[in-house]
């Protein structure tokens, strides 16, 4: 069993754990999300992360009708074109399509991003979001304001 923190932890609700720790089996499996509510405190075999925690998941099709918000058609159906055909939308493209948004709205934070993008996929693109063990570290992100930038990465740690 394992103990990571980092600036930020994305739960599996989506929800950002500020100064979040994650409990993790040896094969990166999430055993427990702990909010700190921004207070982490220093603890045996804790290891911190200067990013953003993300457990490994990726997106499988369920069906196969498309439909198209309102929150901005020419986006979603931009988005959801790039996605025609897929069968499964690893975590990779999922963030590639979060960057894509913040292109379109630089005020947006990522905690919205990652939001939209996620609903989109899930409720207008017919996939479904599917965890697996593993634990990714967003890296290159401004953590002042929330915002991913042209050096964001993704980096496999566990």
């Amino acid at each position: 069993m394992k103990k990571l923190a980092a600036n930020y932890v994305v739960a599996e609700s989506g929800e950002f754990l500020k100064n979040g720790l994650l409990i993790v089996e040896d094969d990166g499996t999430v055993l427990e999300y702990i909010d700190t509510h921004g207070q982490l405190e220093e603890m045996a075999q804790l290891v911190f992360h200067n990013g953003i925690l993300i457990p490994s998941f990726q997106f499988k099709r369920m069906h196969s009708s498309v439909t198209y918000s309102d929150f901005d058609s020419r986006l979603s159906s931009s988005l959801l074109a790039g996605m025609e055909g897929k069968q499964e939308i690893s975590l990779a493209e999922w963030l590639g399509t979060c960057k894509k948004v913040q292109e379109y709205f630089p005020d947006m934070p990522v905690t919205e991003i990652f939001r939209m993008v996620t609903d989109l996929f899930i409720a207008e693109g017919g996939f479904q979001k599917e965890i697996f063990p593993g634990i990714y570290l967003l890296t290159g992100s401004d953590l002042g304001i929330l915002k991913l930038t042209p050096n964001t990465r993704l980096k496999r740690i566990f």
